[in-house]
């Protein structure tokens, strides 16, 4: 089955279940439980059909199992009844993994309505465990068409921004990798992705070798809901034991002393009224989010490690004494490589919000001399509400420069891309705005009058 069916499927059961269950959330999660619980009873069936035994519904769960929740003898009243009671109870299921009773924790069907379930199930029923990774796209394909829609749009990143800032950093299968918010995992998934087409294809990876690749992944997210959510995106594309922590990173010191090879995020922007609660190991003091997550990345790489994070330009340019601050140690302390600027319609049409991609390693040997800046114009889609894809974008470009900064030295400050030394940066108080370094080029123009011509010169 490719991944155009696997995508007509999740059209098909969102359609499904869109009367009973307008949230997009809501969607997303019953859909998540369903391809679940579907692909445990897929994993007993090929159990069995090599003369073992059904391990996850088997015992009290047994009556549970989707063959019986499928059975056509079974009345439709009868079936919801079955379905949310499995539900419900799945999460004190012994015979399962803790990742699916994780998974299942507070899990609930959410409607009533037998003709809904029915067909909703007859969709899922479609879809077989051994699928492999086109399945786990379809379910980004899923997230992906729920983050345009409502408050879910939030914890998402446009795929191709995300597939940008991968490329920058260019993860490797040794790394140890980290979202600090990880939303729906889109981040851990792209970078996933990238150190496939790297090596396993040419290299052959045995199961061992992988399993070690996933075991460098993870993920942390505040919200439960997410937590979830990533934890079956990594479970569609492989990953058998995601480690995807429901941690707030901002306020609870657990975890504080790991550090990691590549960090790369897309942090939240909005700071809660009242401001959030930051434990005391932060290198500057402030209460908004999006400062304490620059902050905690800058502060969590290992040596030689590498960060990639999307920032609003109130960062860039912010004047408090913590602005400054964060500023300041990613200049001084780190080696800042590359700030690129985006523009404002790149997260439409849920915020408009300008924002600003900022490289930097912990490097061992090596400070700030010079950052690299780039103006980026057009991502490839429209900046309106509507987001059509357009033919042209600057990304190719950006990659391609960003790997041969050599050849970028020399370019004059009115162009696109261009090179700013650290001692003007910190001249101009470690202000990173591209427009603070911008030389315009002005034309000249000549105009006439009754009784005279005029120059601008």
């Amino acid at each position: 089955m490719d991944y155009t069916h696997f995508k007509q499927i999740i059209d098909n059961s969102r359609d499904i279940l869109m009367g009973k269950l307008p949230s997009p959330i809501a969607q997303v999660d019953a859909i998540s439980y369903a391809l679940i619980y579907k692909f445990m009873s897929d994993i007993d069936d090929d159990s069995a059909a090599l003369g073992g035994k059904r391990t996850y519904f088997s015992g009290e769960y047994e009556k549970y199992s989707w063959h019986n929740l499928m059975s056509p003898t079974i009345t439709g009243a009868d079936r919801v009844i079955l379905y949310r009671n499995a539900l419900e109870n799945m999460s004190r299921n012994p015979n399962i993994p803790p990742l699916f009773r994780e998974i299942f924790n507070g899990a609930t069907l959410g409607f009533t309505d037998s003709n809904t379930l029915n067909l909703f199930l007859r969709e899922i029923d479609k879809i077989k465990q051994s699928s492999g990774d086109s399945i786990g796209d379809a379910y980004e394909y899923l997230l992906s068409t729920m983050g345009s829609q409502d408050k879910l749009g939030q914890f998402r990143t446009p795929r191709h921004i995300i597939d940008m800032m991968v490329e920058l950093i260019d993860p490797d299968k040794t790394d140890k990798i980290l979202d600090p918010a990880c939303g729906t995992a889109g981040f851990l998934i792209s970078a996933y992705s990238w150190i496939k087409k790297k090596h396993i294809e040419k290299e052959r990876l045995n199961s061992e070798d992988i399993e070690k690749i996933h075991r460098n992944f993870y993920g942390f997210d505040i919200e439960p809901n997410m937590t979830r959510i990533a934890r079956v995106n990594l479970f569609l594309h492989g990953f058998k034991s995601p480690h995807i922590i429901e941690h707030d990173t901002l306020s609870s010191e657990d975890y504080w002393d790991d550090r990691y090879d590549v960090i790369i995020a897309n942090p939240p922007f909005t700071t809660p009224k009242g401001g959030v609660t930051p434990h005391k190991k932060f290198g500057i003091t402030s209460n908004r989010t999006e400062l304490l997550f620059v902050d905690y990345i800058a502060s969590h790489l290992k040596p030689n490690g590498r960060a990639a994070v999307i920032v609003p330009d109130g960062v860039l340019f912010g004047s408090s004494s913590a602005h400054k601050a964060l500023r300041k140690e990613i200049v001084e302390n780190k080696k800042l490589q590359a700030v690129i600027s985006m523009p404002s319609g790149v997260f439409k049409p849920y915020a408009g919000v300008s924002t600003a991609i900022l490289v930097f390693t912990n490097s061992n040997n090596k400070r700030t001399d010079k950052v690299w800046f780039y103006d980026m114009k057009i991502d490839g889609y429209s900046l309106d509400d509507k987001r059509s894809k357009l033919k042209t974008s600057d990304i190719p470009d950006i990659l391609a420069r960003f790997k041969n900064l050599d050849g970028e030295k020399d370019r004059k400050r009115n162009e696109q891309s261009f090179f700013v030394d650290k001692d003007e940066i910190v001249k101009n108080g470690y202000d990173l705005t591209i427009n603070k370094y911008k030389e315009v080029e002005y034309e000249k123009v000549e105009y006439t009058t009754k009784d005279k011509n005029y120059s601008s010169d």
